[in-house]
């Protein structure tokens, strides 16, 4: 008769004979190393793309180090030094139990439901990149297997300064040329900042009553009209209002573009009440997407539940890490809610969310920022290009598969910071 090991190594092999030979190497791994790995350190560098990125190392007694990738917001920084006490001589294997104590330990705080679940989520990466790392497995085969070899991106691009269409074209030539299969654009180019820089506004009345002058919409509807030219009908185009406007105004403007076969209007109300979006989405012609400013599934469930938009974009490094965007992902998709993933990150950041992408049934497309930086691409070793043809292609390396070059990493450290405390 079989004893235990026998058998869940044979189960083990019928169950993931076609994912390959990293999904057999990772039981026998985990019995040898459970609870013999602990953590020694947390630490980190920000260095910077086009704000600071706050990279994420956890080391070990056996040195062995995880990388991960935090949000890139104040007071991150400061968060996960607080949280590095709870951390040390735990077993980093056990990913999720330590997320689940770095956040019922600042509970108080906001944890759950605020900037904690950034730092947090940083950890969170590095532990996943760590266990994979013991367990000779990529990282999405700790978070269920893949569906999927490559990812589908988006470019998220500039927004021209300007209402002059060809400024816009232009910028949709860059998608093309960077390889892009599908872009997106901000059109509220006379956003909040210039109010907050006490800058005039040329076409927008003001910040605070959140309208949309009918000139502001025509100018809009003009540049979507010359982008959808170039683009061609059936090229993935979004568009992001940046929560800026109010209910009537941004409902106007996407009965203005119904033509137009938007991909979708992210955003186009405050991010703040669900039966608002709710009622938004159910009004609207255009698909409509939400979730980067919103916190960890907690903060999802009233807007999955009251199905308050046709596509989720969670933030991994804001909404508490690779795990909870499966959980608040497969969430939404019992409602058949589409999920896209929202990306500010250096590659670190980009190969992590890769990986949860490939775990994730429902999901379409990650974003793309700051690829339009000369050293973006290089703060991580590469002997090929880091996206190809308009897709991450995954690989079966343990971990995120990736290391960083530490040369480039120091050259573009944010000012203040070390690299990794040296």
């Amino acid at each position: 008769m079989p004893n235990r090991r026998s058998f869940l190594k044979s189960a083990l092999g019928a169950a993931f004979l076609a994912e390959g030979p990293q999904a057999l190497r990772a039981y026998p791994q985990a019995q040898s190393h459970l609870g013999k790995v602990k953590i020694t350190a947390v630490k980190t560098a920000s260095v910077m793309i086009k704000y600071p990125a706050h990279l994420v190392k956890i080391e070990t007694d056996s040195g062995v180090y995880g990388i991960g990738e935090a949000y890139n917001r104040h007071g991150i920084l400061d968060h996960i030094r607080g949280l590095e006490d709870l951390l040390l001589g735990e077993d980093p294997l056990q990913v999720d139990y330590l997320a689940v104590k770095m956040a019922e330990a600042q509970l108080g705080h906001g944890s759950w439901t605020g900037s904690l679940a950034g730092a947090i989520g940083g950890i969170e990466t590095a532990l996943w990149d760590l266990a994979g790392k013991i367990l000779g497995v990529p990282v999405y085969m700790l978070l269920g297997g893949r569906f999927r070899d490559k990812i589908m991106i988006y470019h998220d691009t500039g927004s021209p300064k300007t209402p002059d269409p060809a400024a816009w074209v232009a910028e949709a030539e860059k998608s093309l040329d960077y390889g892009f299969v599908a872009t997106k654009f901000d059109m509220d180019w006379e956003g909040r900042g210039m109010t907050m820089a006490g800058q005039p506004y040329r076409y927008r009345q003001e910040l605070w009553n959140r309208a949309i002058t009918t000139v502001e919409m025509e100018q809009w509807r003009n540049i979507l009209v010359a982008v959808r030219k170039r683009l061609g009908e059936h090229y993935p185009l979004g568009i992001d209002l940046h929560f800026n406007y109010n209910y009537a105004d941004a409902l106007k403007f996407s009965y203005m573009v119904e033509d137009l076969n938007l991909w979708f209007i992210e955003d186009p109300i405050p991010p703040q009440n669900a039966d608002a979006m709710a009622r938004f989405t159910q009004e609207c012609k255009v698909p409509t997407c939400t979730g980067e400013n919103l916190y960890t599934r907690h903060s999802f469930r009233p807007f999955i539940e009251k199905q308050a938009a046709d596509i989720i974009q969670p933030d991994p490094q804001k909404s508490g890490g690779l795990l909870e965007t499966k959980r608040i992902a497969d969430w939404a998709d019992q409602y058949y809610i589409t999920f896209a993933c929202h990306n500010m990150c250096t590659p670190v950041g980009t190969v992590a969310n890769a990986h949860v992408c490939a775990s994730i049934r429902s999901f379409v497309a990650l974003e793309s920022d700051s690829v339009e930086l000369e050293h973006w691409d290089d703060l991580i070793l590469r002997e090929k290009p880091f996206y190809r043809d308009g897709y991450y292609v995954l690989d079966d390396k343990p971990g995120l598969g990736i290391e960083l070059n530490e040369e480039v990493c120091r050259r573009h450290l944010a000012e203040g910071s070390t690299y990794f405390g040296s």
